[in-house]
Order: C-alpha cells, then sequence, then structure tokens
C-alpha cells in the first residue's frame, strides 16, 4: 500500500512490504517530483521486501509535479534545492527508514535524483546507492553539491550507475572520466553503459516501448546488487 506521510515538516510517499521488510531504500525522484512512475516503483520495491521512502524534494515550494513534463516549469524547482536541504530531507527520510526496524538502507534515484544518489555515496552513511542516469558529471548542479566525478573520488559506500549510451547529459568522455576515477576508488562500483538509449529510458513509458530489454536488465541489474549490498 501506497501512502504519504509528514515527519519533520517533510513529506515522504512510503510503501511497506508485507511482513518484516528485508532492508529499506530511499527513493529519490526525478526532476518532475514524485509522480506517478515514481509511486508504482516504490510499490514494486516493498513487493520485493523493501520498505521504501521517497522524499518530495520540492516540499519547500509545496511539493509540485510536472505532470506535461514541460522541462522550463521543472527547472525553476530542481534550481530551489541546496546542499543544506537535500542533506535534511536525506537524512529525515533514512531516519524515518530505520526506525522500522531494518539494518541497511540504500539511496536509489532516477536522473535528477541519481545525480543527488552518488552525492549521497559520498557523504552519508548508508550502504549502497544507485544512480539512473545521473548527470552532473564534471560539473556540479548546485553550489556545495558535489559532481559526480568527484563524488566517485571520495565515494564510500557501495555503487551501481546505469547510463544510455545516447544521453546528451552524460556524454562519453565524461563517463570515461567516472568510470577511471571510480577504478582509482577501492571502494565496490559497478557502470553498466546500454547502447542505443537516451536519457530517462527505464521509466519513461515511450522509452519503455523502445527499449524495452534495456528497461528489464538495467532493473534485474538493480535486483542483483540491492540483493547482494542490502540481504546476504
Amino acid at each position: 500500500m501506497i501512502e504519504t506521510c509528514v515527519t519533520g515538516g517533510m513529506s515522504l510517499t512510503v510503501s511497506e512490504p508485507w511482513g518484516t521488510a528485508r532492508a529499506g531504500i530511499v527513493l529519490l525522484h526525478e526532476i518532475w517530483g514524485v509522480t506517478d512512475a515514481i509511486k508504482n516503483f516504490t510499490s514494486c520495491l516493498a513487493a520485493r521486501g523493501y520498505i521504501t521512502a521517497a522524499p518530495h524534494l520540492y516540499h519547500r515550494v509545496g511539493s509540485p509535479v510536472v505532470t506535461d513534463r514541460v522541462f522550463n516549469k521543472a527547472r525553476r524547482y530542481h534550481d530551489s534545492l541546496t546542499a543544506e536541504g537535500l542533506s535534511v530531507d536525506l537524512e529525515g527520510a533514512l531516519e524515518w527508514t530505520r526506525a522500522h526496524g531494518v539494518r541497511k538502507v540504500a539511496i536509489v534515484g532516477f536522473s535528477m535524483g541519481g545525480t543527488i544518489a552518488l552525492w549521497a555515496a559520498a557523504t552519508l552513511r548508508i550502504e549502497a546507492a544507485v544512480t539512473f542516469y545521473g548527470s552532473g558529471l564534471t560539473s556540479s548542479r548546485w553550489p556545495d553539491v558535489l559532481s559526480g566525478v568527484d563524488a566517485a573520488r571520495a565515494l564510500k559506500a557501495p555503487w551501481l550507475g546505469i547510463y544510455g549510451e545516447r544521453d546528451a547529459s552524460t556524454p562519453a568522455g565524461d563517463l570515461s572520466l567516472l568510470r577511471e576515477t571510480l577504478e582509482r576508488n577501492s571502494v565496490s562500483s559497478t557502470m553498466i553503459i546500454y547502447p542505443h538509449v537516451g536519457h530517462g529510458f527505464a521509466l519513461d513509458p515511450q522509452g519503455r516501448r523502445h527499449a524495452p530489454a534495456e528497461t528489464e536488465g538495467a532493473f534485474e541489474q538493480v535486483r542483483l546488487f540491492l540483493e547482494a549490498h542490502l540481504v546476504k
């Protein structure tokens, strides 16, 4: 069951599994806000046994959801985020999740949320992180938030990154630099670059039609990664 709760002044969309949770997941939304796709994914994760909390990162500006996907409209909400606010919200979501009795928690993020997930893997106490096509690899999206490459240099938690070869927001040179940086860090990390797909393929309904194999393959990689670092 999906529901919304408020904790510490922040809204969370949450989904709890039947029975005892195996572990916890904090799910970070795209630039569009907490869309139906994000809500549905919290339910999918709960069905796998993970108690899941999706913080409304735009709660300070009314928790808007950009259903028409107009980028310029969403950009002003994106630009309202700060490192301090993100830290407070992530810690609050982690605290809520751990309060439900789980020992291990991962952060999973899509697009904008994926950018934040990589930063969180370098700065927060978590057991794992997953990034779906997060950008800002060589230039930070927000002041005081590490770029992707700088976060990879400081990585503390095991990390899985999933990208599309045709994603203009993560050029091949940036991905190569990210991979090289990760290889110099002793913390476990994996990058998967799917050919023939661009940005947003995992949650975008049109992307699903064009690249079902890549989408299903990506979700299977996430399933295996989460089980390896949260359950086993």
